[in-house]
């Protein structure tokens, strides 16, 4: 067999092995939209956090049924408003459950039919309320003071921290902030049990600061407390802007 033929033989067994391995993908490309609102029990209103922060798990228990087989959880994140929105999932059966934020846990949502467009909201119980939030500006240092508040004291997991964020865009939080150490070491380390840093009371005032800042900058600004529980997420208080002459 001349060299010619070899090739041609080559070629043919690779363009056969190629058509071989094709397979038609008959699945749907995934439309089915999942939204809805994370519910601040004390306020009636969205919770206060920072962009994806934390998450919502799902489980598409459809699939689990159909296939015989343990079905992994997908994660859905939550934007700042408390809302979260996911519009390309399969249509099913799943079970949901607001995961590792700054609150009580609560209960799996079960049987939830996604099928075109579903909303789903879930109201949870915030480890701590932030309130009274104000930025006082004198020059250039900025104090930032609010009240921390306990609304459940029986079990809480032990008060971890009070921390400033500043922030040059409208996103201000743990996960956008000036993370400087000139900065990060005005907050208030504490690690203590509710009763051993505030008493008998349900709330304390904090006051932070001052955090040097520059002329002619545009600054956003919120005060974060949390607690020894999982990822030690915080409960945040409102954003402020500050504009520095």
């Amino acid at each position: 067999m001349n060299m010619k033929n070899i090739l041609y033989l080559l070629i043919v067994a690779l363009l056969l092995s190629f058509t071989a391995c094709q397979k038609i993908d008959n699945w749907e490309e995934p439309t089915a939209r999942l939204y809805g609102n994370v519910i601040d029990k004390y306020t009636g209103a969205n919770l206060l956090m920072d962009q994806n922060d934390w998450q919502i798990r799902i489980i598409d228990r459809t699939w689990e049924q159909s296939k015989g087989a343990v079905a992994q959880f997908q994660s859905l994140a939550v934007m700042k408003d408390g809302v979260y929105n996911n519009t390309k999932l399969f249509s099913g059966t799943y079970d949901m459950i607001p995961y590792d934020g700054p609150f009580w846990p609560v209960d799996t949502v079960k049987g939830v039919i996604l099928d075109k467009e579903t909303q789903q909201d879930f109201t949870v119980t915030p480890y701590l309320q932030l309130s009274n939030f104000k930025a006082t500006l004198n020059g250039t240092n900025l104090t930032l003071s609010c009240n921390v508040k306990a609304p459940v004291v029986a079990g809480l997991p032990n008060l971890y921290e009070v921390k400033g964020f500043l922030s040059l865009t409208t996103f201000c939080g743990n996960s956008n902030y000036i993370n400087i150490a000139e900065y990060n070491n005005l907050r208030k380390n504490i690690n203590k049990t509710w009763a051993a840093e505030v008493g008998v009371a349900d709330n304390k005032d904090y006051t932070l600061g001052p955090f040097l800042v520059k002329s002619g900058y545009t600054y956003y600004v919120r005060i974060g407390a949390n607690v020894n529980a999982l990822s030690r997420r915080y409960n945040y208080s409102e954003i402020l802007k500050v504009v520095v002459p």
